[in-house]
């Protein structure tokens, strides 16, 4: 029988029972600017952290060695770098200084 806290690997999934959900900010509130969060998962499998969606599936094929770290820091640099890689995108709001007449 294997054990409940590792993944199965079914059909490219991963699943797992101890799928961990972290929240991050990536932009401070400003202004009228409400700020940002990023939402993500992750797993530790075999001493990697493994970024996940909601259901244990793996997202891409990105992976950190924990060695003495800590798996939730470690993923929280990994959901910043994959949120920063996203952002370089037109979908945020740009603050502008109020007008002066």
């Amino acid at each position: 029988m294997e054990s409940s806290n590792r993944l199965s690997r079914t059909g490219g999934l991963l699943l797992t029972d101890e799928v961990k959900k972290l929240t991050i900010q990536v932009r401070a509130p400003r202004g009228s600017d409400p700020g940002e969060v990023a939402i993500g998962y992750y797993c530790v499998v075999d001493g990697y952290v493994v970024l996940t969606d909601a259901d244990g599936k793996r997202l891409g094929s990105d992976k950190r060695y924990i060695g003495s770290g800590d798996a939730h820091l470690i993923a929280c640099r990994m959901v910043r770098n994959r949120k920063g890689r996203a952002s370089a995108s037109f979908n945020r709001p740009v603050s502008y200084p109020p007008l002066r007449y």
